[in-house]
């Protein structure tokens, strides 16, 4: 019997730090594009040797500064 792990499908349900797959399943992305952007500087993200994870903390942040909101514009 094979136990299946649910992947998160909201921002609310990532884990506090995250692989880019997770990051990209949320983002409806995909994986190639996921590594591109964190290799770009597009998203905040750490590598640990091979490994590149997304702070969930600040991927929200990230996300506050890059969505403009209609009261900023005043």
């Amino acid at each position: 019997m094979r136990t299946r792990i649910s992947k998160p499908v909201s921002l609310d349900e990532l884990p506090e730090f995250c692989s880019l797959a997770e990051f990209s399943g949320v983002f409806r992305v995909s994986r190639a594009t996921a590594y591109r952007m964190a290799a770009q500087g597009k998203i905040p993200s750490l590598r640990i040797g091979r490994r590149v994870i997304v702070s969930k903390q600040h991927l929200m942040r990230w996300l506050d500064r890059s969505i403009p909101c209609e009261n900023d514009e005043e």
